[in-house]
């Protein structure tokens, strides 16, 4: 069996986030259940698939949100397999804007650990995600120590973001604490699967 390339790497990669994003998803927004009377009764039903729909398209959002950070730094990643050279973190960080000042250092902090991760991956030898995985960080252990370091990286970030979130503060709270754990949880449940 040959190796896939390094374009072929990528986009097992990005399939792999894209498949956690949606999972992430799937546990930080509440799906809509019926009472049982709303079924029986054809308008109500019509308001519950109306719920549905929206529930889908907040996973679908949410997905979507969750991953522009994670598509640029495996682009930048790519990109330095590809060139031989260094990432170039700080171009990555000019055209985001949109990040507060007192952010910034978190958010620069957490995207060169997560280019690390993805250069790392795109160098091991495997043909899927998780054999790519598998094979860079050889030991459950060592892969649940670099996502515990991410993941911190990332709560970090998104906890500098907080008081300038517009919203109930301790909603928004309770969704990041959701996610933190969410993806805890996750990856957890991966590291089983892939180093079993």
């Amino acid at each position: 069996m040959t190796e896939d390339s390094l374009e072929d790497k990528k986009q097992r990669i990005l399939e792999y986030e894209e498949s956690m994003a949606r999972q992430l998803a799937r546990r930080v927004i509440d799906k809509p259940v019926p009472p049982v009377w709303m079924i029986l009764i054809p308008i109500f039903f019509i308001f519950y698939a109306w719920k549905i729909k929206e529930y889908s398209n907040g996973l679908k959002g949410f997905a979507e949100h969750y991953l522009l950070s994670r598509r640029r730094a495996l682009d930048t990643a790519y990109e330095a397999e590809q060139s031989g050279r260094e990432p170039d973190i700080e171009q990555l960080l000019e055209p985001v804007t949109e990040i507060p000042a007192n952010a910034r250092p978190y958010y620069r902090t957490w995207i060169a650990l997560l280019i690390d991760h993805y250069r790392n991956l795109l160098k091991a030898r495997g043909n899927s995600a998780q054999g790519l995985i598998r094979h860079h960080y050889r030991a459950k252990s060592t892969y649940l120590l670099s996502s515990n370091q991410l993941n911190k990286a990332e709560n970090t970030y998104n906890m500098a973001l907080l008081p300038k979130i517009e919203g109930d503060q301790q909603d928004i709270r309770y969704v990041l604490e959701k996610m933190e754990r969410g993806i805890a949880d996750l990856r957890r449940q991966e590291a089983e699967v892939i180093f079993s």
